[in-house]
């Protein structure tokens, strides 16, 4: 978590209660204890650094586009989207972290420490949609 600034500005102030209000609740602990084992499960000492932001980088060009050329999450079209995405991961692993590591509460408390940091404010919600939407779809079948 962060710390408030010395001068802090009205939106870092609120910003600071709300987080200090979510990290109370019992439930979100867990939830983002869950997010953080998942993130950490997979890293080991020979994994390059930055490895889980060049994913989300790619994840966030590739869906992006396939978003853009309205290809639907369902369709066929997505399996190729996927593919490009996760190359041979498997599917109901990623996502189950997705569902751990994206969901609203996480990232509003995201949104808080960007406004706490004064940092730009990065959502890539629709594209984290798109490819649960197409993982959900290609193991329904």
């Amino acid at each position: 978590m962060a710390d408030l600034p010395e001068d802090p500005t009205p939106e870092q102030v609120d910003a600071w209660v709300e987080l200090a209000e979510m990290v109370q609740d019992p439930q979100f602990r867990a939830q983002m204890r869950r997010a953080t084992e998942f993130n950490a499960a997979d890293r080991t000492p020979e994994a390059p650094a930055g490895a889980s932001l060049w994913f989300v980088k790619r994840l966030v060009e590739v869906v992006g586009d396939a978003r853009r050329r309205g290809i639907a999450p369902q369709g066929p079209e997505a399996e190729e989207v996927l593919r490009k995405v996760l190359g041979d991961a498997e599917p109901a692993a990623v996502l189950a972290r997705l569902d751990a590591a994206f969901d609203d509460r996480l990232a509003r408390y995201r949104e808080l420490l960007c406004v706490l940091k004064g940092q730009p404010l990065v959502v890539h919600a629709e594209e984290f949609a798109w490819l649960s939407a197409a993982l959900t779809a290609r193991l329904d079948r």
